[in-house]
């Protein structure tokens, strides 16, 4: 039977880890709050950015820009997100198998790599994959300036012909128990027209090259800025889950150690009152 001295001090430390993982539980809550709040008023804008880049492009079908043409020069560039810190269950496990099965796909020595976040870093460097840019030590505050530098390096390398496509590895924020890897291509930008629509002949000022010049790389950057972003939301989801699933856990294994610890007791107050009823026995 365990000692009840030392069940005392597991269930103490039980409980020390409980508040340990309800206070992260909670960090990681408010942490999600911000960051859903920041991708749900940037939706709207990547949107209507995107749908206004389409539209441009399939009404202006003679309109050329470097950033809609494919080349087959340079190496492919795939962007992957993942975060600085474990504790979030599968997050980081999942992003980067998807970030390796897509290096498969495409061929090991065609690929490389921009990543944000310690744990892409780690695992790709040893391993032997080329990391091009990698950053680490993201900040609880994602805004457009952030990846302003790595995604204004990203289209001058696209435009000097070194790299034929761009990719971003990423997570999609399903739910807060569900995030799911995907691959999005944002280089070179896709013509996609709608079956069955007309598209206008607008006159433009000023004229429609220079529209899509302006628009084209400021939807890239969005589109690098919020697949980060919503990768951000999914880490912390999976974060907060993870801590609620552990505080459960450590509920579950106090309630059982209490009655292992209860048992103990009983068992020795029985022990006892048998050693006083046998020793009366004896006296008299």
């Amino acid at each position: 039977m365990p000692n009840i001295r030392d069940l005392r001090k597991r269930i103490r430390t039980v409980e020390n880890i409980k508040r340990i993982t309800s206070a992260m539980e909670k960090i990681a809550a408010a942490r999600l709050f911000r960051s859903k709040g920041t991708l749900a008023s940037s939706k709207p804008y990547v949107e209507a950015l995107a749908r206004m880049a389409n539209d441009l492009l399939n009404s202006q079908p003679e309109a050329v820009h470097p950033l809609v043409e494919a080349n087959d020069q340079g190496y492919v560039l795939a962007i992957l997100v993942t975060s600085d810190r474990g504790l979030c269950g599968g997050y980081n496990t999942r992003v980067i198998q998807a970030a390796v099965d897509f290096a498969d796909k495409v061929g090991r020595d065609k690929v490389k790599f921009v990543v944000f976040g310690r744990k892409g870093v780690d695992f790709l460097a040893k391993r032997g994959y080329e990391i091009v840019i990698s950053h680490t030590g993201l900040p609880g505050q994602l805004t457009p300036e952030f990846t302003e530098q790595v995604s204004a390096k990203v289209i001058d390398l696209y435009l000097a012909k070194t790299v034929s496509e761009v990719h971003v590895v990423m997570t999609e924020f399903a739910s807060v128990a569900r995030h799911i890897p995907r691959v999005v291509r944002v280089l070179p930008v896709a013509r996609l027209p709608e079956t069955g629509r007309n598209y206008m002949n607008y006159s433009y000022e000023p004229a429609a090259g220079a529209t899509i010049a302006a628009i084209l790389p400021k939807l890239v950057r969005i589109r690098i800025w919020s697949a980060i972003v919503e990768s951000t939301v999914s880490e912390h989801a999976a974060r907060m889950f993870m801590m609620q699933r552990a505080t459960k856990n450590t509920d579950d294994v106090i309630a059982l150690l209490t009655l292992v610890m209860n048992k103990a007791r009983q068992t020795a107050i029985t022990r006892e009152l048998t050693d006083i009823v046998g020793a009366a026995e004896t006296i008299a």
